[in-house]
């Protein structure tokens, strides 16, 4: 058997400086205590890691088998008959009532898009990748996915005023020639006004 040898703590004192040289700092020695030996020091790290993932192991089991009974043990024990009876009328009237209103909404992308109609078995078909996404949302994204979704271009307003060159108010060179030719005075009057041009 090994022989355990008492630690003696000693005293160290300071040399005694003279202040006539030049003094010179002495560093404070001190013994190192060991460390208090803690349980698992001793163990194989590689047990200590074995052993940790075995009670998370187990504890995830545990948790999950409790997770499952709670689950079980509140849709069984806390309806009666007629309760069970009721809830699966309601759930599939609620699944009638879902539905009803996907029919609607669909009717209305049909009608605002009409060639979702057209290719509505392909558009079902890609519904199913996106099932929590709103079904506005869903027919923009196949739409545009496609090439099918024409971007609305806003410009200029269509003119609506008329043919494009601007008429003559006025008359044209025949009419003033008989103007003339017929009633001489008027033809004066409207020339001295500015009515007429003459070019």
């Amino acid at each position: 058997m090994e022989e355990i040898q008492p630690v003696v703590k000693e005293e160290v004192t300071a040399p005694e400086v003279r202040e006539d040289l030049n003094p010179t700092p002495v560093a404070e020695v001190t013994e190192e205590t060991p460390a208090p030996i803690q349980a698992g020091d001793k163990t194989d790290p590689n047990l200590l890691l074995k052993s940790l993932q075995e009670e998370r192991e187990k504890r995830r089991l545990l948790e999950e088998e409790l997770e499952t009974l709670k689950s079980s043990a509140l849709s069984e024990e806390v309806y009666s008959d007629e309760g069970k009876i009721l809830k699966k009328q309601i759930t599939t009237l609620t699944e009638k009532i879902n539905f009803i209103e996907e029919e609607k909404i669909l009717q209305g992308l049909y009608f605002q898009y009409p060639v979702l109609k057209d290719k509505s078995a392909e558009f079902d078909e890609f519904r199913k990748d996106y099932p929590r996404t709103k079904l506005e949302n869903v027919a923009k994204l196949y739409l545009a996915e496609n090439g099918l979704l024409e971007p609305v271009r806003k410009g200029l307003e269509k003119p609506t005023g008329g043919p494009r060159a601007p008429l003559t108010s006025g008359m044209t060179a025949d009419d003033v020639k008989t103007l003339r030719e017929t009633n001489f005075k008027k033809y004066q009057e409207m020339v001295s006004k500015g009515q007429i041009k003459i070019e």
